[in-house]
């Protein structure tokens, strides 16, 4: 068997393991299901130099160079040079520089090496004057780009992904892989009821759920303004306390739409509790700026939830094979997909349940894996 060894900035197992790492951790996990020889390596200074098993997958921890936090591990490069010729490297580090030491251990070994930027290479990311901004097109001119055209391979999430590389100079093979989703829980429509009581809503009211990090590109205002005219209940499940300043926001954005007692706050959510949330819940709203491909988006469709998602999250696939609803981005334009989901809820059960059919199988990560692995060993493996 291949050795495969993914390698990733920072590796958080369980519940809180963020969009990447659970992408890495699935996708490498089915890879494993499917006979490979799969790891996950990582730097850790609390955990270097331990191997943790999850779900049968090992996950490799080693030390990180003192002067560059996470960012490189003079010891994970020794052990890529202690690797077989025949040795596969897929790394998902973007803006960092175990990235470039990584693609520095594969040109010296003469190593197979594919890069996923997971969406971060978004053109709209970066396209102002901020020093942010300016500082990441230099980074990606000086140190990505290079590294992605001397690539094996880059894996993009959606076509469109794939022409937003296309456009930033990649000229390496780019191959469209998007995110994979386990069949998410669902709880008793008992469980999504007694959640609704303890917010003070009855069976009859309508519910809209966000699920995801509180943060500005999330666009969170215009789900709470098309709330507002429609008289809605809207659940928000994340940390507020991400972005202080952004949360206070939100809360005076609603507050002067007159809706502030339909907004709730539901914090950070376990499985168990995302599950009841899925069960109160009559749709699903995601309005991102830029978005790779959003795993709550993926599993609230799984959830059978009617899902609407502004054109910023990048699922204009599934938009088109009638799995979820499309918009504008915008107050109005999310007002207008919603309205008719909130107002007949025969129809919002027809759609989530296409949109259920849908994820089970374009997004199925044994179907993906195994994609994955015929591109590695370049079989089939469509660009």
């Amino acid at each position: 068997m291949l050795p495969i060894r993914h390698i990733v900035y920072e590796c958080l197992p369980g519940a809180y393991a963020g969009g990447v790492q659970k992408m890495v951790f699935e996708l490498a996990g089915a890879q494993r299901r499917l006979g490979a020889d799969v790891e996950i390596w990582t730097p850790d200074a609390i955990r270097a130099g331990s191997t943790e098993i999850h779900d049968g997958l090992p996950i490799r921890y080693f030390y990180p160079d003192p002067l560059f936090g996470l960012a490189r591990s003079y010891r994970l490069r020794r052990e890529i040079d202690t690797l077989s010729k025949e040795a596969i490297l897929h790394a998902h580090n973007t803006f960092n520089p175990l990235n470039v030491q990584v693609a520095e251990a594969a040109a010296a070994r003469g190593l197979k090496v594919f890069f996923n930027p997971h969406g971060a290479l978004d053109p709209a990311l970066f396209s102002g004057w901020d020093f942010k901004s300016v500082k990441k097109r230099f980074y990606i001119r000086f140190f990505t780009r290079p590294k992605l055209n001397r690539a094996t391979g880059v894996f993009a999430l959606t076509s469109l992904e794939k022409a937003q590389l296309i456009s930033l100079g990649i000229t390496s093979t780019i191959h469209v892989l998007p995110n994979g989703i386990r069949a998410v829980a669902v709880s008793s429509r008992e469980a999504g009821l007694a959640l609704r009581a303890r917010h003070g809503l009855g069976p009859d009211d309508r519910v809209a759920l966000f699920v995801g990090r509180i943060t500005a590109k999330k666009r969170l205002e215009d789900i709470i303004r098309a709330v507002a005219d429609l008289d809605a209940h809207l659940f928000i499940a994340g940390n507020p306390d991400a972005e202080h300043g952004y949360a206070a926001m939100l809360r005076a954005v609603a507050a002067g739409a007159g809706c502030a007692a339909r907004v709730h706050w539901l914090g950070f959510l376990d499985e168990a509790s995302k599950a009841a949330a899925y069960a109160a819940a009559d749709c699903f709203v995601h309005a991102s700026e830029s978005e790779g491909m959003a795993l709550a988006i993926l599993e609230a469709m799984s959830a059978g939830l009617p899902v609407i998602a502004t054109q910023g999250c990048y699922m204009a696939e599934a938009a088109r094979a009638g799995a979820l609803v499309e918009c504008a981005s915008g107050p109005a334009a999310l007002t207008a997909a919603l309205r008719p989901l909130l107002a007949d809820l025969d129809l919002a059960r027809e759609q989530g349940r296409k949109g259920q059919a849908y994820v089970a199988t374009a997004h199925d990560w044994a179907n993906l894996a195994r994609r994955s692995l015929q591109i590695y060993a370049d079989k089939g493996g469509q660009a």
